[in-house]
């Protein structure tokens, strides 16, 4: 019996710890995590559409609620409802990563459109889950079995928690968990994110709930400890939401080379993945199609009994990934002109200071912010820098946005899914030089010219 119960608490300190990193990582940027529930919700991936108003509601609510549980978890914190929602949690994930894993992209699915009919289309498959954010990309397997191992670590915790076994801590056994878990955290954040700061936030979170749990002894002290948590989360959250992430992973982060990232594996005299395109073929006795890759096509069609046997029906299939190779980091980013032209190579070549101000949505952008950038860019422009705009809207669009505007710089276009990518606010500004991104802001925090030369 001893011996269960000190495998609940490792359990518990384990699935906890793992819970505060990963709310923490989404946390971090509630945005990516945002578009992350929008690819799930699309019709061809899991079908909700009516939930895509809400996916920064869900995403910030399932952030908090990941960290929340984790705190609960290993101070043990209102165990059966702590237990029982990380079963649930865990139980929905295991089975949305399952379905992830085992997504055709090659199949077809029926929905119901607007209209009331039934429209066949193809399946959208989601590449990442999103677990750990852009920190550590994990494929749809790789999550899964992660999942599964942390549902495995779930039960001991359901068991502890119905049987009476766990409580919350006492002195000595919440300095034992709190201070493992911080072992446990800081190694997780120092190996595999590069970041100390989830130790430091976990830090805080214990501390507030610690520090309520000896200030207060009603029979609500437990939820008194878990608003004091959420009141961390969401000073968190709000921040990162209204500036930009505290630390970027993301391709065009602070110090990271555009132009490198844009390499291809021949560039970088590394392998690239493998691909071949499925042809289809029909069977001539059993009429029934047949897809065979085009890397077997070559060797297999002078072949007797495949000239004979099959007949020609498409070689213009969807290419089939046969093995991995390195893949350019960044692979759709364009600035291109009036003229449809792509100038890339130009802005990223300019020999000196490049200021991109970036909207994803020209419309819900609507000019915030741009008091503040006219005056940066007037005077950086003065002093040679090169200042541009870079939108999801067409010439005509962002000509009629930079003359509404007096906006002092041209404007050109860039697919929206990368300025998602560029910068986590719409508006935002980055600062570039000879390719190399220099720093970010949110449209809430532009800096002056004296600001950036001091």
């Amino acid at each position: 019996m001893q011996f269960f119960r000190g495998l609940v608490q490792l359990c518990r300190l384990l699935v906890g710890s793992l819970f505060i990193v990963s709310g923490l990582i989404k946390s971090n940027d509630a945005m990516g995590f945002m578009y992350k529930l929008e690819e799930y919700f699309e019709p061809g991936a899991l079908n909700l559409p009516g939930l895509e108003e809400y996916a920064l509601s869900l995403s910030v609510l399932i952030c908090i609620g990941e960290i929340l549980l984790g705190v609960a978890m290993v101070i043990g914190a209102l165990p059966k409802l702590t237990a029982t929602l990380t079963g649930v949690l865990m139980a929905f994930f295991t089975w949305l990563t399952w379905y992830t894993a085992n997504c055709d992209p090659f199949a077809t699915k029926m929905i119901v459109d607007a209209t009331g009919a039934s429209v066949e289309i193809a399946n959208q498959c989601v590449l990442a889950c999103g677990c750990f954010g852009n920190a550590i990309p994990l494929t749809p397997y790789e999550s899964f079995i992660k999942d599964l191992v942390l549902s495995v670590l779930t039960v001991p915790i359901l068991i502890g928690a119905f049987n009476g076994w766990t409580r919350l801590n006492e002195k000595r056994e919440g300095l034992v968990l709190i201070t493992g878990s911080l072992v446990v955290i800081y190694a997780f954040g120092a190996g595999m994110l590069h970041w100390n700061f989830p130790v430091l936030f976990a830090a805080i979170a214990y501390a507030v709930a610690e520090g309520l749990k000896v200030r207060f002894s009603s029979k609500y002290r437990e939820w008194i400890m878990a608003a004091g948590v959420i009141v961390v989360c969401g000073l968190f959250q709000y921040y990162t939401l209204n500036h930009l992430p505290v630390k970027d992973y993301r391709p065009y982060a602070v110090g990271e080379s555009v132009i490198e990232n844009r390499k291809s594996a021949d560039e970088l005299g590394l392998e690239g993945p493998q691909y071949a395109t499925a042809y289809t073929f029909k069977n001539k006795e059993t009429l029934e199609d047949t897809i065979i890759l085009s890397t077997d096509w070559i060797k297999i069609y002078n072949e007797p009994w495949f000239k004979e046997g099959f007949e020609t029906v498409s070689f213009d299939g969807d290419e089939v990934k046969l093995s991995d190779g390195y893949e350019p980091l960044i692979m759709d980013f364009q600035i291109v002109d009036g003229d449809g032209e792509d100038v890339v190579d130009e802005i990223l070549q300019f020999e000196g200071d490049v200021l991109i101000h970036v909207s994803k949505d020209l419309d819900a952008g609507a000019g915030l912010g741009q008091e503040a950038l006219n005056a940066l860019a007037t005077q950086a422009m003065s002093k040679g820098w090169k200042v541009i705009g870079l939108t999801n809207a067409p010439f005509d669009q962002n000509e009629s946005y930079r003359t509404k505007f007096n906006a002092p710089y041209p404007f050109y276009t860039c697919d929206q899914t990368e300025l998602k990518i560029v910068v986590r606010s719409n508006p935002g500004l980055v600062w570039m030089r000879d390719g190399i991104i220099q720093e970010k802001w949110s449209w809430r925090d532009v800096p002056t010219f004296d600001t950036l030369v001091d």
